[in-house]
């Protein structure tokens, strides 16, 4: 049986980008591509705030995302199909670094879900 798999994705915006246009960009051209992937399950975006940073200097990522599936196989669908490759193209035209780390999540506190 498949379990759940979650990508964590850490981006640096392009060079020359603010973290407000880097921010627009992702949420109201990106995300929506994202969105035609068929088995997605949840995705959050998390932009970094300036306001308190313990790194010192420029940030290594602008921001994060959470995207998740009920397996492997279906991300792997969802990547290889047209809208995984118009997402991959597209994060490119916007980002310096993109680094995916696939996980498996364990919920340790979700007052949401009431966990």
């Amino acid at each position: 049986m498949s379990r759940q798999v979650k990508l964590i994705a850490m981006l640096k915006a392009a060079p020359g980008m603010s973290r407000e246009a880097f921010e627009r960009r992702w949420l109201d051209e990106h995300a929506p591509l994202t969105l035609q992937f068929t088995h997605l399950k949840g995705y959050r975006i998390n932009i970094a705030i300036d306001e308190y940073q313990e790194i010192e200097g420029e940030l290594p990522y602008d921001g994060t995302a959470e995207l998740w599936w009920d397996s492997l196989e279906e991300m792997q669908e969802d990547f290889a199909s047209e809208a995984g490759e118009a997402a991959a193209a597209d994060v490119a035209a916007f980002t310096r670094t993109l680094t995916h780390i696939y996980t498996r999540e364990a919920i340790v506190l979700d007052q949401e879900a009431g966990v």
